[in-house]
């Protein structure tokens, strides 16, 4: 298991830990991945998943709207 993708990803779901950006620059690259979410948690805070790069863990948190996470679109 641990990261090596090619035994343990299961679901299909690939993520690179690209961290994100912030005004000071790039934060936790290569730690975690962090994606929108399109919800909005409150004027200028948007919902965001997080997973960590050695952990399993996936949370959810809110951030402020400029700054620069991942985003993963999806086909209906």
């Amino acid at each position: 298991m641990g990261n090596n993708q090619s035994t343990n990803n299961a679901t299909g779901f690939g993520a690179l830990p690209a961290g994100y950006y912030n005004s000071n620059g790039y934060d936790n690259f290569g730690n975690n991945a962090n994606f929108w979410s399109a919800t909005e948690a409150s004027s200028g805070l948007a919902w965001y998943r997080y997973l960590y790069c050695h952990l399993a863990v996936v949370g959810r948190n809110s951030y402020y709207e400029n700054n620069g996470f991942s985003v993963r679109c999806l086909r209906d």
